[in-house]
């Protein structure tokens, strides 16, 4: 090849090969942008210090153990006795979800419904009717037979956004989200989750972060709190 060739075409290479590292930069840069942040307006603990609450119900500490789904787990006093939530909708996100009252595993971990388009709602604790305490609903972000979960969208949630719940009995409960947090599941304030004293809140749980196939479950919960609308 004559040497003014091979020059021509080693400048077209580069200018080719450079093209196209600046698009993969581009892309990438585009990927990390486009991701929500960990957090997002304000957190659990902030809200709960807003106002004063009584003592916490004497329950044994919750814990928490490594799953596909945002498993937290709960003592089991009393069920709730205001009507059941039925519907779960975030418009923004494009969540709308059949919500299911669960209880406990043997182990402890709330129950998440195996459906990706059902979320459950923890009937031990307190409900969208009751004057105090958190109602707290929990879903799949994905499950490895029918792929993303009904709460997948929910790390993207925003300060603002309106969330409706409606109960068994046709009420609809409007609330609007406060902030967003990705908590490490082995931190998760599980007493601040559960509290059934206190303002009443509405707390959305799933999973979030890394994904660590050897335990196969996420790293991360993600945790929506969100307040009534007068």
């Amino acid at each position: 090849m004559e040497p003014a060739a091979a020059a021509r075409r080693w400048r077209v290479g580069a200018a080719v090969s450079l093209v196209v590292a600046v698009a993969a930069v581009v892309a990438l840069t585009g990927w990390f942008l486009g991701r929500p942040a960990p957090t997002a307006g304000d957190g659990l603990g902030a809200l709960r210090e807003t106002t004063t609450t009584a003592a916490p119900t004497p329950t044994p500490t919750p814990s928490v153990r490594p799953s596909v789904s945002a498993s937290v787990r709960a003592a089991t006093p009393e069920a709730a006795t205001a009507p059941p939530p039925a519907r779960l909708r975030i418009p923004a996100l494009g969540v709308d979800a059949t919500v299911r009252a669960v209880g406990v595993q043997r182990d402890g971990a709330m129950v998440i419904p195996a459906s990706p388009t059902s979320v459950g709602w923890y009937r031990y604790g307190s409900a969208p009717a009751d004057p105090l305490g958190h109602t707290v609903i929990a879903g799949h972000v994905a499950t490895r037979e029918d792929g993303a979960g009904a709460l997948a969208p929910l790390a993207g949630a925003e300060k603002g956004m309106r969330v409706e719940v409606v109960d068994a009995d046709g009420t609809t409960h409007r609330y609007v989200v406060r902030g967003r947090e990705s908590i490490r599941k082995k931190a998760l304030p599980v007493d601040e989750i559960f509290a059934r004293e206190g303002r009443p809140l509405l707390v959305l749980v799933t999973c979030g972060g890394e994904y660590i196939p050897e335990l196969r479950s996420h790293r991360d919960n993600v945790v929506v709190t969100a307040v009534p609308v007068p």
